[in-house]
């Protein structure tokens, strides 16, 4: 499990009482998309993107290959901005899907900026992150699950299988994600 160093308590979290798929989100380009559509996949990624924080190439450049690799298989990857430390993606979105397409020609799904800091957290983030916690902590402390280019691995039924710190590169997942694609 990938639990980061920067551990700091937290307060809980409400949770909607929700499967993955019950969630709807809009897409960067402003249409509301049901999670459900993506339904039928054997592994997800959530993962975190943006334009004007610390992402590096290498990161896009892994991610975009895995998507290519495993896509036919049955991986989906979901890019999910997001404002975790106060407006520091401050680019609209039409920029982060510019960044994101053209630059690295990433071709996965892409949704409007998320907010991920207290009480507005978004609900697809406290799912992922609630989900995640259950993982790695026992059930008397939560500890905090940061999100900036954290990736969260879900199985088919989008349940959260792993939570990966912002350190571990994409292909440190390869693993994980096949033999998830081999069930």
């Amino acid at each position: 499990m990938g639990i980061c160093s920067s551990k700091k308590e937290i307060d809980k979290i409400e949770v909607p009482n929700k499967s993955f798929f019950d969630f709807e989100i809009n897409d960067i380009d402003g249409n509301l998309v049901q999670l459900s559509q993506f339904q039928g996949k054997k592994a997800y990624i959530c993962v975190n993107v943006a334009c004007s924080c610390r992402l590096t190439t290498q990161n896009y450049v892994e991610l975009v290959e895995m998507y290519k690799q495993y896509k036919d298989q049955g991986l989906e990857i979901l890019g999910f901005p997001c404002n975790q430390f106060k407006n520091q993606e401050s680019k609209p979105e039409p920029e982060i899907k510019n960044y994101v397409t053209q630059k690295y020609g990433a071709h996965f799904p892409l949704f409007q900026k998320i907010e991920v800091n207290g009480n507005k957290a978004h609900e697809i983030y406290q799912y992922l992150r609630y989900n995640s916690e259950l993982k790695i902590n026992n059930k008397n402390e939560v500890k905090y699950v940061p999100w900036n280019f954290s990736k969260f691995l879900l199985d088919g039924n989008g349940n959260v299988i792993n939570y990966y710190c912002p350190d571990v590169c994409p292909n440190e997942m390869i693993k994980d994600i096949e033999r998830l694609l081999k069930n």
